[in-house]
C-alpha cells in the first residue's frame, strides 16, 4: 500500500528503484525477525564445568543458555524456558507456558513419564547411555566384595583379628542372570563375560543377541533361569510390569543361593521379601543401591543384615565425571537435533 501511494506521486523510474531497495530491506528485516522468533531459551540444572557449557552452547546458534547449576529452581527462575535440561519437579514444569522440551539427566523416567501432570505437549528425553560405565563397575565391586568376604575382613581389621574367612567364589565360570539389557545391563555383561562368566540376559526383545551374551530370553523364561543362576543382576526400570517382579513365588524357583544385585529400582522386590531371602539363605548375599521407599528408614531391618551391602542410590549420579560428560553429550546432540527439526535420541513415549 505504501509503495502504491508512492507510485501516484513519483515517476516510474524512481518507483522501480525504490521497490528494489524496499524489497532488499524487507528481506533483511524478515530474516532478522525470523532469527529472533526461533531463538530458544534453554535452562540447565546440572553442575556443569566450563567445557560442558561450551559444548552445549556450540550445539546451536539459535539458543540462549542460562546455567543455573545443580539446584532446584523456582518457577520464577525458569518461567520463560523453552527447554529444560535437568530433573526439576513436574509441579514446576507444568506451569511453564512455553515449555517445549525436557531433557532429563537421569536414565529413569519415573515421576515424569508416569506423572499425569507432566504436560503431554512437551517432548521428553532421558540420558540412557550415560550411566553404563559407572554402574557396571559398582556392580562388579559389589559382587566381588561379597564373593571374597571383604566385609568380614574389614570387621576383622577393626578388631585387630588376623583370621582366615575360608573359601571364596569367582565370577569365572559362574552363571549370571542379567535382568534388563539396556546400557547398564550391557556394560556389566561385557565386563563379566570378559572375566569368564556365562551370561543369560532377559529383555523384551530378543533380536540381535550380542556376542557377549550366551543366552537371550524373554521374561517368560524368568522362573527357569532363576533356577540356574549363581548371580542375579537387575537394572530394570520401575514400571507396572517390574513392580515386585521378584516376589515369593519367583524366589521359590531360586535354587543355588545366588548373590543378588539390584541397581534398577527398589520396587523390584519388597523389602520384607528381600529380608526373608537373605535370612533364609535363598540369597547368599546381596548388594542393593536402590530401595523402596528411598531413603531407607533407619529402623528397617535390612541395615542389620551381615550378608547385605547397601549404598544410598549413588552408583549413578555425577560421582564419575565420565557420566556427566555423557549426559552433556546426549543433551547437546538433542538440542542440535531439536533446533534442526531432526529426531531426538532417547525420546520417551508418553503414551505408554
Amino acid at each position: 500500500d505504501i509503495l502504491s501511494d508512492f507510485k501516484k506521486t513519483v515517476d516510474s523510474h524512481f518507483v522501480n528503484s525504490l521497490e528494489l531497495h524496499c524489497s532488499f530491506f524487507i528481506c533483511v528485516l524478515h530474516y532478522n525477525i525470523s532469527e529472533v522468533l526461533i531463538m530458544k531459551k534453554i535452562y540447565t540444572c546440572m553442575p556443569l564445568k566450563e567445557k560442558h557449557k561450551k559444548l552445549l552452547e556450540s550445539s546451536s546458534s539459535n539458543c540462549e543458555f542460562i546455567h543455573l547449576g545443580q539446584i532446584k529452581p523456582s518457577l520464577e527462575q525458569v518461567k520463560d524456558a523453552n527447554v529444560i535440561i535437568g530433573n526439576i519437579p513436574v509441579d514446576i514444569l507444568k506451569n511453564i507456558p512455553n515449555l517445549e522440551f525436557v531433557q532429563l539427566n537421569s536414565a529413569g523416567t519415573n515421576g515424569y513419564s508416569d506423572n499425569p501432570d507432566f504436560p503431554k505437549n512437551v517432548l521428553l528425553t532421558n540420558a540412557t547411555g550415560a550411566y553404563g560405565v559407572a554402574i557396571s563397575e559398582c556392580i562388579l565391586a559389589g559382587i566381588l566384595t561379597l564373593m571374597k568376604h571383604i566385609p568380614s575382613y574389614i570387621k576383622n581389621q577393626s578388631n585387630h583379628d588376623w583370621k582366615d574367612e575360608g573359601s571364596v567364589e569367582s565370577i569365572y565360570n559362574s552363571n549370571i542372570l542379567v535382568l534388563g539389557l539396556g546400557d547398564i545391563g550391557k556394560e556389566f555383561s561385557k565386563r563379566a563375560y570378559a572375566m569368564g562368566a556365562h551370561i543369560t540376559g532377559i529383555k523384551r526383545n530378543i533380536k540381535d543377541k550380542p556376542d557377549y551374551i550366551d543366552k537371550l530370553c524373554t521374561m517368560d523364561s524368568l522362573y527357569d533361569e532363576l533356577e540356574k543362576a549363581d548371580i542375579i543382576v537387575s537394572s530394570l526400570p520401575g514400571s507396572k510390569s517390574t513392580y515386585h517382579l521378584l516376589d515369593e513365588e519367583a524366589l521359590a524357583h531360586v535354587k543355588k543361593q545366588p548373590i543378588f544385585v539390584n541397581v534398577g529400582r527398589g520396587s523390584l522386590i519388597d523389602s520384607k521379601v528381600l529380608e526373608k531371602a537373605l535370612k533364609e539363605n535363598i540369597f547368599s548375599g546381596a548388594y542393593i543401591d536402590v530401595t523402596d521407599p528411598e531413603p531407607l528408614s533407619k529402623k528397617n531391618e535390612l541395615w542389620n543384615l551381615n550378608n547385605l551391602i547397601i549404598t544410598p542410590h549413588v552408583t549413578g549420579g555425577y560421582h564419575l565425571e565420565e557420566t556427566l560428560n555423557r549426559i552433556v553429550q546426549i543433551s547437546a546432540t538433542n538440542i542440535k537435533n531439536y533446533c534442526e527439526g531432526k529426531g531426538l535420541i532417547n525420546r520417551v513415549n508418553l503414551e505408554v
